[in-house]
């Protein structure tokens, strides 16, 4: 092989991952057996995580339940950006965090739907909701693996 064709196969391979995301798909979580299942995302930057809890029941997701924090707790949930005075302190930052919480709803619900996570599509503004969901996902999985 010549040192160019080395170079070119590296280039696509390291694109490759960059454009998956590093990691390949995970088994499906219906694969896994019935049972509840908890899972918690890396933090983020700024010390934000996800969690998300879901049941499998049948090879299929019966409930599922997810939600990101701030690193003190705080939940992004309804009032998530709003003030002690209940408006918001930042109209247009309000407006996104509520955007990115109708998303994390989408995520739920395709996960219910297609009863895989490698399925889940992202939603344009709330790709850091996607990737948290999808490592907390990761997480519940790997503990599995590692309960046996």
């Amino acid at each position: 092989m010549r040192k160019s064709d080395a170079t070119v196969l590296l280039a696509v391979a390291v694109g490759s991952m960059l454009f998956t995301g590093c990691s390949a798909s995970s088994t499906p979580i219906s694969e896994l057996p019935d049972g509840q299942y908890t899972g918690q995302s890396e933090p983020e930057t700024d010390g934000s995580y996800g969690i998300v809890d879901f049941t499998i029941s049948g090879g299929k997701v019966a409930d599922v339940s997810f939600i990101i924090k701030d690193k003190d707790g705080t939940p992004h949930d309804e009032n998530y950006g709003l003030g002690s005075d209940g408006t918001p302190a930042d109209k247009t930052f309000y407006q996104r965090a509520q955007n990115a919480i109708e998303a994390e709803k989408s995520y739920m619900s395709q996960l219910k739907e297609t009863n895989n996570q490698n399925e889940v599509e992202s939603i344009a503004g709330a790709s850091v909701s996607y990737r948290v969901f999808l490592g907390a996902i990761r997480d519940a999985v790997e503990s599995a693996n590692e309960a046996g």
